[in-house]
């Protein structure tokens, strides 16, 4: 009965989470990003709600459009995690396939924001606001280097 019972374990497919080479440092760094992004979203905010009525409203616009933004990085930081958490080389295929896409959604995403903030720079006229909007940008441009990442060499069959 032992012998039976051992070898019906020997076929069964052992279910195993499979991370790929990055994919530590690439949650990593996401993960970073969003807690110093979350920063400055919330000096936006602060500075949106003690301003005038036209410099309120620009920074609103910048912190309405840098939550969007920021939601794509972080629905991408889900996608990575199921990635590395899949437990069949048929999900983890799925898995990275959506992770690829939407990383490549995302990108485009971070390249509108990045490219809305560059126009904008030139009329902001107060100085917080002014680096603020440097800060998130450079924020920005690094994670649209972790995002080009995790946007090629997704849908191949992991080790």
């Amino acid at each position: 009965m032992v012998l039976v019972m051992f070898a019906c374990t020997c076929c069964l497919p052992v279910a195993q989470a499979v991370e790929r080479l990055g994919d530590a440092e690439n949650a990593s760094e996401l993960e970073q990003r969003a807690i110093s992004v979350a920063a400055v979203q919330r000096g936006l905010l602060s500075l949106a709600e003690a301003a005038s009525d036209e410099e309120s409203f620009n920074l609103y616009r910048t912190y309405d459009e840098s939550m969007g933004t920021w939601l794509q990085v972080e629905f991408l930081r889900t996608l990575l995690d199921l990635s590395m958490a899949a437990t069949s080389a048929v999900d983890e295929l799925k898995s990275r396939i959506d992770l690829r896409d939407h990383a490549r959604f995302a990108l485009w995403e971070l390249d509108q924001t990045i490219s809305h903030l560059d126009e904008n720079v030139g009329g902001t006229a107060q100085a917080e606001h002014l680096r603020l909007i440097q800060v998130l940008r450079s924020l920005l441009m690094g994670t649209r280097s972790t995002v080009d990442r995790l946007s090629t060499a997704q849908s191949e069959p992991g080790p």
